[in-house]
Formats: C-alpha cells, structure tokens, sequence
C-alpha cells in the first residue's frame, strides 16, 4: 500500500513539474515577444522624434528665413523712398530740358543698382557680367 502511495506521489510531481515547466515557458515566450514588441516600438519612437526635431528645425530656418526677407524688403523700402526724395530733389533744382534725366539723379540709382549686384551674386560693381548665354525661342 505505500508502494501505491508512493508511485502516485511521485506521479502527482512529476505532474505538477511537468504543468510548471510547461507554464513557465508558455508565459517566457509570451515575455519575449513582448520584450520585441517593446524593442520594435522604441526605436519607431525615436524614428518620430528625429523627424519631430529634424522638422522644428526646419521650420526655425524657414522663419529664420522670412523674418530676413521681411527686414531686408523693409531696408529696401526705405532706400527706395530715400532714393525717390533725392530723385525728386534733383529733378526740382536742375532744368529738364537739357538732359533727359539729371546726372545727379541717374547716378543714386545707378549707385543702387551696384549696391543690388554685389548683394545678390558678389559681382564686383561696374564691371559687365560677361556674354549673356543664348535663350531658346519660345514655341
């Protein structure tokens, strides 16, 4: 009879190891593929924050940019009108009959017109750009 009780006892744990084993692998590669998820998930995370970060500082240059443009439109606003009071100054002080436009006139925006090249592509003021390349006739 402790025979019988025995060879169940040892059946009951070898059960029971068997059913532990059994879970504890089942739920390890349940943690696993979670720990891969997990994985997967943290690098899209940071995939978006470069994206995020590359953007926002697209966007800094872009206004960077504009707010340059607007300060730069605002000089030559300035200038402009500046430039229109000398013109119209000249043209009251000097007699238009003799020339077609006064010298002193034509040289303020000739000045401007240097001041605009050498801002724009660094050509030196005064010299001639070179040939000019041919343009297709339009169709």
């Amino acid at each position: 009879m402790s025979n019988k009780i025995a060879v169940i006892l040892a059946a009951v744990v070898v059960l029971l190891l068997g059913a532990t084993m059994y879970l504890s692998l089942h739920y390890y590669g349940k943690y696993q593929a979670q720990v891969t998820a997990n994985s997967a998930l943290a690098q899209e995370n940071k995939a978006a924050d470069a994206a995020m970060q590359s953007q926002n500082h697209l966007i800094t240059i872009f206004n960077t940019l504009a707010g340059t443009t607007l300060n730069a439109q605002a000089n030559n606003t300035a200038a402009g009108q500046d430039r229109e009071v000398v013109i119209q100054t000249v043209i009251k002080t000097e007699p238009c009959a003799g020339t077609v436009v006064p010298a002193a006139a034509g040289n303020v925006l000739l000045d401007h017109y240097h001041q605009l090249r050498e801002s724009t592509d660094g050509a030196p003021a005064g010299q001639p750009d070179g040939p000019m390349s041919a343009v297709a006739a339009a169709k």
